[in-house]
């Protein structure tokens, strides 16, 4: 392992390597592609209401991006706008919706018994820990 490499740097690979292997994984099994940002989008959405405007900011993308994304997922049947009695509108999954963020679920599962395998219960168990406090004040 290279000690000098930067802890930023080395986060911000692993994210890559295992959001590649996630959609790598996902294009083996299913017929239809979803993009990153689509798998974020249901994924948030899949965690409760949450404002389109909200999961860009989160995503650091433009609010029009991310509604266009909706709009395609809409189209594609994953989600449906909805619009409340105080005249809100959110976005709810369909179904389709609902299946595609529980087979990505057993898929990120899968993973991670795999990482398991590699590092141990315990090293798991700490790294999400770590990975969970927070790190800058």
């Amino acid at each position: 392992m290279n000690e000098n490499i930067n802890i930023i740097d080395l986060i911000s690979e692993k994210h890559i390597v295992l959001r590649r292997e996630v959609e790598d994984r996902w294009a083996e099994h299913e017929e239809e592609d979803i993009s990153h940002t689509e798998a974020l989008l249901l994924a948030k959405i899949d965690m409760g209401k949450i404002s389109i405007a909200e999961i860009a900011r989160q995503a650091n993308i433009s609010r029009q991006a991310m509604f266009k994304c909706a709009k395609k997922l809409e189209t594609r049947g994953y989600l449906i706008f909805v619009t409340n009695e105080q005249g809100n509108r959110y976005t709810e999954l369909t179904p389709k919706g609902n299946d595609f963020c529980k087979r990505s679920q057993e898929l990120k599962e899968a993973l991670e018994n795999q990482i398991v395998d590699v590092l141990g219960k315990e090293q798991v168990k700490m790294l999400k820990e770590l990975l969970n406090k927070n790190w800058i004040e």
